[in-house]
């Protein structure tokens, strides 16, 4: 027994001896390092789920823990074999020699040295790397656990080892968006001395050539900081678990500074045109199995004064489909803003703010506010957002492109011009390329206010190209018609070299108008029959000359325009012509009828009910109530008063060959000048019907640019044609003269009235009243008050009217009336801009002012309805000096009063 125990023994120690010296022979000796190299390449492959080549052999130190050192380890693309996807110059690693005898591979202290990983997408989209197992992610995702695996796993992983790099990076080509990046890490260490220590990140390297340093400490299930600095840039994390551990839920706040734009340019390739700084703060949300961002913002300031704010708020429910997210874009310093312009050549984009807000269970709504120096357009209300951006990619000199991008001018619903293309050059706004789509009422061009969204008029639709950069920007391929409406047609198109300066332009235009008065009617005017009337426009510019021709045609009636500049000129001037061979006056009192009719439009517009300015959050707004109206705080003049402005110097000759009427024909010459210090049409001098007129009009731009001065007079105008012209139907008869110096504000006819200033003497002889119209006044009760004999018509012999007019309000204390036989004194005034009146007049015996007057009356009230009033007469008058003697030769038309001596 003893002897078969001791050879059991012996063969025992022999097996373990042969073991032990066939182990050492497969993990140690150099004749066996090819299997050893298989069966590493199967243990990381397992491990890592990727194909594991090992080209420079495996050494294995033995202990109780196997210490494991690779070298020149390869990993290949799935794509194909000649295609690697990482490199490693050398790997160590530990393995418990006992885990390894059970089957389970751990592997701890891991040390790479020259690790290199090249990953790549081409431009079909297919990345370098192999797509992960399907079935394998399914799993994956199938519960809300997977979603905390990482932490898991590195937490385990750490629980007492370490991983460090050196000399390693990584190095991303995507050739779908040309982004490029290469991080370089010369010692990247991430650690954890027991379970309970924290997990702890410590690493320098360089992205794209920026040095960078890498710190963290990351405690378990307890707040962690991590950060990531370059130079001039500083990124901080900050985590902060669920009070049930992060597996359940935690928060994470990023906090970034940048202090020189320039260092970010550097980061992403681009070229570095932009100089500011910026700021950005984010949250990161996983609760309830969800993964969100909640509430964000950044704000990118340039040393030109420009600002993007962007402001990501959740709601209430703090539910990630309730939010709000808001961006303000101002192209100058808030506290310095270009003031408000009236001109189109000072027109400057100011501000851009958009607002998008999304409703748990309910339709989302947006809100774009464009704000310039001269007017703003506001939109709210339901529909797509105003700007989205699409296609960001690099090109391979170092520009941002933006490959889609789509701006909705106008009302959420149905936008007005709708622009769609690229811009390869975002940063520097060049490189432009954008296809414009419009769709605008045309009767909201007339009175946005009353006509935001009407289509009484129809609309004028087409499109147009935009192309080039924030210098120059050409307009081509304009095409534009008027659609939806029978009132007229419209027909513009044509290009524009420089939108910006207004250089090298052609374009045409052809409007036909089949109906005036159908076409005020439409706009609840009053209808004037003005007939048809056709407008064929040309303008042309080309370097520094520009030429307009222009035709207007009412049935028989033509008018032609050719203006033209050379803005090389030292003090270039605007010369041209305005001509017609023939006019009739039928055509030209109509066709003023109705420009004053459209004119009526401004006051409809400000009597109109004013929709709220601003809104103060998209919340607010009633889908259903549709939109206020895009447009509000308008300070550009109207184009008239603006050219007027300009700054331009005009000489513009008119000539009227052949003015027809039914009174025969005339001819008119005259010339509008206008430079900087004023504007002046005239003198204009024309013969018609037995009346002449003889008048300047004058702006002193310089001192009064808001003034108007007509001077001049008229002469031989029939009464009794004026008032019936305006419907006055009672017998009158006379001709009238007037001298005039007037001046007013020239926004409007009205305007003008309301703030006349200056004189004016309006005379009339050889006329004639109708006698009902006197007893209808109670002066026709005494026959030889007005005539010697009885009639139907009571003569008058003249009438003499000097006029002073202050703001309006016309007064006169020597208004004179006569008939052969009475001198009628009136006093009183007339409030043009109230139309009101208040006059009073006084009857007496020619050559008898001192006698009592039989009959004073008075009419007062509004112009429309004054009001006739019979009053006693007064007591004899004497003069203050005592002169009572009329002289021997009485002046006619003179106050009886001032003729005593």
């Amino acid at each position: 027994m003893g002897y078969w125990l001791k050879k059991l023994t012996y063969l025992v120690i022999s097996l373990a001896g042969i073991t032990f010296i066939i182990a050492w022979l497969l993990l140690s000796s150099s004749m066996l390092s090819g299997p050893r190299a298989g069966l590493t390449e199967w243990l990381l492959s397992r491990e890592t789920g990727q194909t594991i080549e090992i080209n420079g052999g495996v050494e294995i130190d033995l202990g109780l823990a196997l210490q494991v050192s690779v070298r020149e380890l390869r990993v290949p693309s799935g794509l194909a074999n000649d295609v690697v996807l990482a490199e490693v110059t050398s790997l160590g690693f530990d393995m418990a020699l006992v885990d390894l005898i059970k089957g389970q591979i751990r592997l701890s202290n891991l040390i790479l040295d020259g690790a290199s990983i090249v990953l790549s997408v081409d431009k079909d989209g297919t990345a370098s790397w192999p797509a992960p197992d399907k079935q394998s992610e399914t799993a994956k995702v199938s519960t809300t656990s997977g979603k905390t695996d990482v932490i898991k796993t590195v937490s385990g992983i750490l629980s007492d080892h370490r991983i460090q790099l050196s000399n390693s990076g990584v190095i991303y080509r995507n050739a779908r968006n040309g982004f490029e990046f290469d991080l370089h890490l010369s010692q990247l260490a991430l650690s954890r001395p027991s379970a309970s220590a924290p997990i702890e990140l410590r690493g320098e390297g360089s992205l794209n050539g920026q040095n960078l340093s890498l710190t963290g400490d990351f405690p378990s299930d307890q707040p962690f900081k991590a950060g990531l600095s370059f130079e001039k840039i500083r990124l901080d994390l900050a985590g902060t678990p669920d009070a049930k551990g992060y597996e359940v839920g935690f928060k994470v706040s990023l906090d970034a500074a940048i202090d020189d734009l320039k260092q970010l340019q550097d980061i992403l390739l681009l070229n570095d045109v932009l100089e500011g700084t910026g700021q950005a703060a984010a949250e990161l949300v996983y609760a309830e199995g969800e993964m969100f961002v909640g509430d964000a913002g950044a704000d990118i300031s340039l040393i030109g004064g420009q600002s993007i704010v962007l402001v990501r708020t959740l709601g209430a429910s703090g539910h990630p489909g309730d939010a709000i997210m808001d961006t303000t874009i101002r192209l100058y310093p808030e506290n310095d803003e270009p003031g408000p312009t009236t001109t189109r050549r000072e027109l400057k984009l100011v501000k851009v703010y958009m607002q998008l807000a999304n409703r748990i269970d309910d339709v989302p709504l947006r809100k774009m506010v464009i704000a310039t120096n001269g007017f703003v357009i506001d939109t709210a209300g339901v529909g797509p957002p105003p700007i989205t951006v699409s296609g960001i990619s690099r090109s391979s000199g170092g520009l941002l492109r933006l490959g889609g991008v789509a701006l909705r001018l106008g009302p959420s619903v149905s936008p007005f011009v709708v622009l769609q293309g690229a811009i390869s050059n975002a940063l520097e706004l060049d490189q432009v390329d954008v296809r414009g789509d419009l769709s605008l009422p045309i009767a909201s061009l007339l009175a946005p206010e009353l006509f935001q969204n009407s289509d009484v008029l129809g609309k004028i639709v087409g499109g147009f190209q935009l192309t080039g950069n924030k210098d120059r920007l050409s307009l081509s391929e304009l095409n534009v018609i008027s659609d939806g409406t029978d009132f007229w047609q419209l027909k513009v198109n044509g290009s524009v070299g420089d939108i910006l300066t207004l250089n090298d332009i052609d374009m045409e235009l052809a409007a036909d108008v089949a109906s005036g008065a159908d076409l005020l009617s439409a706009l609840d005017l009053e209808p004037i029959e003005t007939g048809a009337l056709q407008l064929a426009a040309k303008l042309t510019s080309q370097a520094e000359d520009w030429n307009a021709l222009a035709n207007i045609v009412v049935s028989t009636s033509e008018l032609d325009f050719d203006v033209s500049l050379d803005a090389n000129d030292p003090h270039p001037i605007v010369r041209g012509s305005v001509t017609s061979d023939v006019i009739k006056v039928e055509h030209i009192r109509d066709i003023t009828a109705a420009a004053l009719q459209i004119n009526r439009l401004g006051d409809l517009e400000k009597a109109a009910p004013k929709a709220p300015e601003e809104v103060a959050s998209v919340e607010q707004l009633d889908p259903e109530l549709g939109d206020t109206g895009p447009f509000r705080d308008v300070s550009l003049l109207p184009l008239g008063r603006a050219i007027l402005l300009s700054g331009m110097d005009l000489e513009i000759g008119i000539d009227m060959r052949k003015i027809e009427g039914d009174k025969g024909t005339t001819s008119l010459k005259s010339n509008l000048t206008l430079d900087s210090n004023k504007a002046q049409i005239g003198p204009v001098k024309f013969a018609y019907g037995g009346g002449s007129f003889n008048l300047t009009g004058v702006i002193d731009l310089k001192e009064n640019p808001e003034v108007l001065k007509v001077i001049g007079s008229t002469r031989g105008w029939d009464f009794g044609k004026i008032m019936q012209a305006i419907h006055f139907k009672k017998s009158v008869s006379g001709v009238l003269s007037a001298s005039f110096d007037v001046s007013g504000h020239h926004r409007s006819v009205q305007d003008f009235l309301k703030t006349a200033q200056g004189g004016a003497t309006v005379s009339m002889k050889k006329g004639s009243i109708e006698t009902q119209l006197l007893n209808i006044a109670g002066l026709g009760v005494l026959p030889w008050l007005f005539s010697k004999q009885k009639g139907d018509r009571a003569p008058i012999v003249c009438m003499r009217a000097p006029l002073q007019i202050v703001n309006g309000r016309i007064a006169s204390k020597q208004v004179v009336v006569e008939t052969d036989m009475v001198q009628i004194v009136v006093y009183g005034n007339v409030d043009l801009g109230k139309k009101t009146l208040d006059i009073h007049g006084q009857p007496r015996r020619i050559g008898k002012p001192l006698s009592r007057s039989p009959w004073p009356f008075s009419v007062s009230g509004a112009l429309s309805n004054p009001k006739v009033k019979l009053k006693d007469g007064p007591r004899k008058v004497r003069r203050s000096d005592g002169a009572s003697t009329m002289p021997k030769h009485r002046k006619p038309c003179i106050p009886d009063i001032l003729q005593l001596q």
